[in-house]
Formats: structure tokens, C-alpha cells, sequence
């Protein structure tokens, strides 16, 4: 599988491993620091996935999300929801959309990647 991933996360240490991993996968990867800059890059690149952590400065990813579902350009685009916090803590956060998926902290980056291929069957792109 080859395709954009936008990763956004506050914690470098964390986007550094992802960044690896799926670069070593064949990925295309931005990495973004905060909601703001996560809208903001997905409008300016349309990535085929983003992987985001819920709470970030700038705005939260949950926050950039409904930005993004706003813009017809970005709306379809599938997203990777990350946090330390449990899902039951967090799904009144979460959107209940078939295109969106939950993964908690620390990631275990082979079920990440299931997750990945499920919501990518065809892949991103080839370049």
C-alpha cells in the first residue's frame, strides 16, 4: 500500500515512530503538531488518511474533524483517531462515522496498520 498519511500529534517522540514506520511501509507522510496546522494541511494536500491524536494545542483532532467535514474537499478523507484515554472515556467525543476508526495509546503499530488497510482497501496513490 502506498498513500498520503497526515499524522498529527503534539508529541514528536510519537510522530517520529509513525512517521518510520509508515515510511518504511512506502508512505507518503506530513506530520503537523496541532489541530490548526492538521485543517489546515489536509485542505492543502488531501492526504488519502489522517492519523490524529484527540487532544493537541491548537485545537483538538475531534475539533479539526468537523472542520474537515466541511469542506467538501476534505469531508470523505478517513480518519485514525489516537489517545491515552480509553474509548469508553472518549466516545461521546468521537464521531460516529464509518470512515473513522479509534486506536488507543501507546499504538500497537501492526493493528494501526490493519486499521490503515481496512479503511484504504485500494490503497492511496502510486507514484
Amino acid at each position: 500500500m502506498i498513500a498520503q498519511i497526515l499524522i498529527a500529534d503534539d508529541n514528536p517522540d510519537i510522530t517520529g515512530l509513525l512517521n518510520d514506520y509508515l515510511s518504511a511501509k512506502g508512505n507518503r507522510v506530513i506530520v503537523v503538531s496541532d489541530g490548526y496546522q492538521l485543517a489546515q494541511k489536509a485542505a492543502e494536500h488531501r492526504p488519502h488518511l489522517i492519523l490524529t491524536d484527540i487532544q493537541m494545542p491548537g485545537a483538538y483532532g475531534n475539533s479539526a474533524y468537523q472542520v474537515l467535514q466541511k469542506d467538501e474537499a476534505t469531508r470523505n478523507i478517513p480518519v485514525i483517531f489516537m489517545s491515552a484515554h480509553p474509548l469508553t472515556k472518549l466516545a461521546k467525543l468521537l464521531p460516529n462515522d464509518p470512515k473513522t476508526r479509534f486506536v488507543q495509546k501507546p499504538v500497537n503499530l501492526e493493528t494501526l496498520y490493519e486499521l490503515i488497510k481496512e479503511l484504504l482497501p485500494l490503497g492511496g496513490y502510486c507514484p
